[in-house]
């Protein structure tokens, strides 16, 4: 029996595996079924334990035989399918016996008789032990799938929710990712193993998830190798590609919690960036598109060990981060892959600033780019909400600048810039180490080892308390009471920022009662008041269109006053392009701008909400009539037919902190100020005595 069995077995399988390999007399434990988080360890019958995080449904085989091995003298073998049952494909989970008492090994086998009058049983090797347990279709009723078990190379059960679309064609792409996960086959039969799959007929239905993130209403999280929750049996992520290596998890909880998540303990902005780690799983719950960061600073200052401090939470840094450096359709995907979870995008520096321009709407808003597919149809579009942490030595709107983009309000209120601040770059509290750059390799060191099991155990926690779930609007809105007690009376971009920053510091709070951090009760939120103050202590207080404005215009005259404007008393002509003109009066240094001079200096901003802004600040001067343009006469207008927009900078009384109309406080803006009032030219006389025409003193002033 020997001899036969190792004629029929393939080359790799010959002989007996040495007895630690052997997994029925090791554990007696050989098949799992259901959705398991596995980590990649060896298929040795024993799970690794994530604090109650990994779920694995077993089945007992102790009486059974190990179907790598040659059997013994003496077992029951299963039968080989009647005459009357061929052809037919079989998947064997043990040896089994032909008509003629030959034993064959495990696998999937094609039965079919030979031709001809005097027809012969024909069993043939397909490929190794595969299980069809599920059809799996999403709530459309499309995305159809067949859920694939099976065992690899190496012994290992793979589980995976294959799309029916793979099955068009030759099924090259199918058999390419089956290969790839180290399923065993006959080359020459390669082509029967998509015919076996579609021949199978799964009693069992399942949900498809196609990304992610919470499936529908159930309180239950997909991720690519396992779901959590009440339905997590009946739920399974689908994926062409059965590669994804960003939620791996090794390790344990307690050891991520003492060697990781305890150095952020006196350090605010590190334990800010691993709160952000689990506040995309509150979007949802929290009706919330998403939220952005931006740290920035100096190099090697702590910024990058913030990042991986945070995906630490979720898995290996290595296959976790994303980088600037892509197109906006590549950050569109990974957007989707990071969906109700963390994104982080490091050094803003590597990338293209159109690319990233093109996608900071797109990241905020959750929607992807509308196409259409070779016929002209719309495709469906990817959307998400996610979480990102970006970095950088530069702010995005620095960044843009280089090649002359702006950065709209909507796009930096959507990614919120951060400096970076501590002692000692990113830190306060070294935790004994000697200096920064030590603490620092200290924790990006142990968070290379422990990572993963936090955000398994978060969401464990989260999705089994539907209690907090459905509460989480009302904490929310009780958690920005908070910001508004502690700051005051914000602006509708300031409260808009502030909701971000008090879901991050709920999120840290939350994940500290669930035991998930080790933290103090309290820290997390104060670590997000702190960032928010930093935040508004570089942005400055008040909405950003209208400091915007101001600044444009402040830079425009700054660039181009001399280039572009002469004074009122000159009246030799510009060989270039003219903006308008200037004069000096009592008050100061006012600058008539024209229409389009108006436009090219506030490029990009509606020219009503441009007359609104500096109207309100002091910095237009309307005529007698209110009217947003004056009527100003002298040499090279002499008819007054020309109107134009007095402008008077720095008319504004009321500071704001980082603003370009706080001359104050504003180092560049004062410079700006003394630039522009400064100087007297010439000789003029009183024009005229129009009722909107403005008097000029024989030295050019009103």
């Amino acid at each position: 029996m020997t001899g036969q069995l190792k004629q029929d077995m393939p080359p790799k399988k010959r002989g007996k595996k040495p007895k630690q390999h052997c997994i029925a007399e090791k554990t007696g434990v050989t098949r799992v079924t259901g959705v398991t988080a596995n980590n990649g360890e060896a298929s040795n019958g024993n799970t690794p334990n994530h604090d109650g995080v990994t779920r694995v449904t077993a089945i007992s085989l102790d009486a059974s035989i190990d179907p790598t091995t040659t059997p013994p003298d003496a077992f029951a073998a299963k039968p080989a399918p009647t005459i009357n049952e061929r052809p037919c494909y079989r998947c064997h989970g043990d040896f089994w016996q032909d008509a003629g008492g030959k034993v064959h090994h495990s696998g999937v086998w094609y039965h079919s008789l030979s031709k001809g009058e005097d027809t012969k049983p024909v069993d043939v090797w397909v490929c190794g032990e595969m299980h069809i347990d599920a059809v799996a279709r999403d709530k459309a009723a499309r995305s159809f799938g067949q859920v694939l078990r099976f065992k690899n190379k190496l012994h290992q059960w793979q589980v995976w929710n294959m799309p029916m679309r793979l099955l068009a064609g030759r099924g090259d792409e199918l058999l390419k990712e089956l290969l790839d996960m180290g399923l065993d086959f006959n080359y020459q039969k390669r082509s029967q193993i998509a015919a076996y799959i579609s021949s199978v007929k799964p009693d069992k239905t399942i949900w498809t998830a196609s990304q992610v993130g919470w499936f529908d209403d159930s309180n239950s999280f997909v991720l690519p190798d396992a779901t959590v929750g009440k339905e997590a049996d009946n739920i399974l992520f689908q994926t062409e590609s059965n590669n994804h290596q960003e939620y791996r998890a090794v390790g344990s909880l307690d050891a991520w919690r003492t060697e990781v998540a305890a150095l952020c303990a006196g350090n605010p902005l590190l334990m800010f960036t691993v709160s952000t780690a689990f506040a995309g799983t509150l979007l949802k719950p929290c009706y919330m598109d998403g939220v952005g960061f931006h740290v920035f600073g100096e190099s090697s200052r702590g910024k990058t060990t913030g990042l991986k401090l945070a995906a630490s939470v979720w898995g290996e840094w290595g296959k976790y981060k994303r980088v600037w450096k892509a197109t906006a359709n590549g950050l569109e995907g990974a957007a989707a892959l990071f969906n109700d979870g963390l994104l982080t995008l490091d050094e803003i520096g590597d990338g293209d600033p159109k690319e990233i321009s093109d996608a900071l709407y797109m990241l905020g808003n959750g929607s992807g780019k509308q196409r259409a597919d070779v016929l002209g149809n719309a495709k469906a579009v990817k959307t998400w909400r996610v979480a990102v942490l970006s970095n950088g030595e530069k702010t995005i709107e620095a960044h843009l600048a280089q090649k002359g983009l702006p950065i709209k309000a909507g796009q930096s209120v959507r990614f919120l810039p951060l400096p970076l601040f501590g002692q000692y770059g990113a830190f306060d509290e070294l935790h004994g180490y000697p200096d920064g750059g030590g603490f620092s390799d200290a924790i990006v060191k142990n968070a290379a080892k422990q990572y993963g099991t936090a955000g398994r155990c978060w969401l464990e926690k989260l999705a089994h308390d539907p209690a907090t779930l459905a509460a989480c609007p009302s904490r929310l809105d009780g958690a920005l009471t908070r910001f508004t007690e502690r700051f005051g009376g914000l602006a509708p971009q300031e409260t808009r920022a502030a909701k971000a920053f008090a879901l991050v510091g709920m999120a840290g709070e939350l994940a500290t009662d669930y035991g998930v951090t080790g933290w103090e009760g309290g820290a997390a939120f104060d670590a997000a008041l702190m960032c928010f103050a930093r935040w508004r202590d570089y942005r400055g207080k008040g909405d950003t269109e209208p400091q915007q404005i101001k600044g444009a215009i402040t830079a425009y005259i700054e660039a181009y006053g001399d280039a572009r404007f002469t004074s009122i008393l000159d009246d030799s002509r510009l060989h270039g392009e003219r903006s308008g003109y200037w004069r000096d009066t009592h008050q100061g240094r006012e600058w008539l701008l024209t229409g389009t001079g108006l436009k090219q200096a506030a490029k990009g901003f509606d020219v009503k909400q441009v007359e609104a802004v500096l109207k309100a600040a002091g910095w237009l001067l309307p005529d007698s009539q209110g009217k947003t343009k004056q009527v100003a006469k002298f040499k090279n207008n002499e008819s007054g037919v020309s109107r134009f927009y007095v402008i008077r900078l720095y008319a504004d009384e009321q500071p704001h902190d980082g603003n370009t109309g706080n001359t104050a406080q504003n180092p560049r803006v004062t410079a700006t100020a003394r630039a522009v009032t400064g100087g007297n030219t010439g000789n003029t006389s009183n024009t005229g005595k129009d009722s909107n025409t403005i008097p000029i003193d024989d030295k050019g002033r009103i």
